[in-house]
């Protein structure tokens, strides 16, 4: 008879649509990515923006002179690479971003630039800015003090005569112009206590803070000697054949790593892709075979006498206890030897293992019982081994104990060692 159906052809049907459907759409949704920038400032002063306060046109200067630029929008610093330099440019006053300035700056090379402006967008022109303003000295001071505490920000009139330049380029900046007072910076640039590049080098990290961005924005970067003085910072900064990093997610570029559809297939994540593909497909060949009624498992343990001693027998052995059991054995044969001889009471173990042994001799047994002992007692339960090597030490006990209590020709003898008169005994004997 036939067990009713739990679910109907159609229902069945049904769920494995909806359950391929729900798979499809995931998919679909993973690998779209999250390419939004909600809350990004597209004419702030970031890699991306073209607008007079943007960056743009510093990456594409270096990406021109053959180094390689990123504008990071996750993972800044594992971008780096060997003697990469990550750029932390004019970061935003909002706390979220401040709080990922402190941990950009663990870096192991890094370039702060200060914020100076800040720019309304056009309602002309998109990606354009209407007019820009100066930010207040303090929200530049607070991104300072992030990196350099007990070090303020003042603004001059004028550019004075740079008196230190290591950069060997003179800068053009717009009026009024920012720089560093103390801080204990090192100066790079700087016309004495007016420091426009200052480096703070410890712990194996470098750090150099650029007061002043007119250098290096997109509406100054064409002007003078500019463009020579921000490739030479990078430059100075960068050793070997690293990335320079221009991490985003200060200016509200934040996006997820590459969608996991596209991860599976690149190195190294291709290698976990093939071997659960290859695990998938021997699954599949490991279970094609198996349509039909299941077959009757044996029992797991047999019954009766004979299958309960079998049974205890593979326990004790997958347990390790052969050494154990030929040890037990050893000296139960030697105990109900001596029981049935009558040994006498009293007996040290030496002395009675010496008593038996004279006693075997005396009976014609060629086999020393107090060898065998020995060699039991200086088993290692500790070490697991086969049960081969035990197999005679077990034989040559069984044998022994024959041999002293029915002779080593097989004459029989009674429990007190005299020749057993009956007619069975003479049976044997004859």
């Amino acid at each position: 008879m036939t067990a009713p159906a739990i679910f109907s052809g159609r229902m069945l049907i049904g769920w494995l649509a909806a359950a391929v459907l729900t798979f499809a759409a995931s998919l679909f949704f993973m690998g779209r990515g999250d390419d939004s920038k909600s809350g990004a400032d597209a004419v702030g002063p970031s890699a991306f923006s073209r607008s007079a306060i943007g960056h743009a046109g510093f990456a594409e200067t270096l990406r021109a002179l053959g180094l390689t630029v990123v504008k990071s929008q996750y993972d800044s610093r594992q971008k780096l690479g060997d003697g990469g330099l990550l750029v932390i440019a004019e970061p935003g006053g909002a706390l979220g971003e401040q709080d990922r300035v402190g941990d950009l700056l663990d870096a192991k090379t890094v370039l702060l630039v200060l914020p100076k402006w800040h720019g309304l967008p056009s309602d002309k022109h998109a990606g354009w800015i209407g007019y820009a303003e100066l930010i207040p000295e303090i929200a530049a001071e607070q991104v300072l003090n992030l990196a350099v505490a007990q070090a303020s920000v003042a603004r001059l009139d004028a550019a004075p005569a740079w008196s230190k330049n290591e950069l060997l380029h003179e800068p053009t900046l717009v009026s009024p112009v920012q720089v560093i007072h103390g801080g204990g910076l090192k100066p790079v640039v700087a016309s004495g206590n007016d420091v426009l590049v200052g480096e703070l080098a410890e712990n194996g990290r470098r750090l150099w803070i650029l007061a002043d961005p007119d250098a290096i924005e997109n509406h100054g970067i064409g002007e003078g000697e500019n463009a020579g003085f921000a490739v030479a910072l990078v430059k100075a900064l960068r050793t070997g054949e690293g990335s320079v990093v221009f991490d985003e997610t200060i200016h509200g570029y934040v996006a997820r790593p590459d969608n996991p559809l596209r991860l599976m297939f690149q190195f190294p994540f291709v290698v976990v892709t093939l071997q659960g593909l290859l695990a998938i497909a021997l699954l599949l060949w490991a279970t094609l075979g198996r349509f039909g009624a299941p077959e009757t498992a044996p029992p797991a343990l047999s019954t009766g006498k004979q299958g309960l001693v079998e049974n205890a027998a593979k326990l004790l052995g997958f347990a390790g206890y052969h050494q154990r059991m030929v040890r037990r054995y050893v000296q139960a044969a030697l105990r109900d030897v001596a029981r049935q001889l009558h040994a006498p009471r009293g007996l040290s173990e030496r002395a009675l293992l010496d008593w038996l042994q004279r006693v075997g001799e005396a009976r014609g047994a060629d086999v020393d019982c107090i060898a065998l002992y020995r060699e039991t007692e200086g088993m290692d339960d500790s070490r697991r081994g086969g049960i081969a090597p035990l197999i005679p030490i077990a034989r040559g006990i069984h044998r022994w104990k024959r041999e002293i209590l029915d002779g080593p020709a097989g004459n029989s003898r009674d429990h007190r060692g005299r020749p057993d008169r009956s007619a069975e005994g003479r049976r044997r004997a004859g």
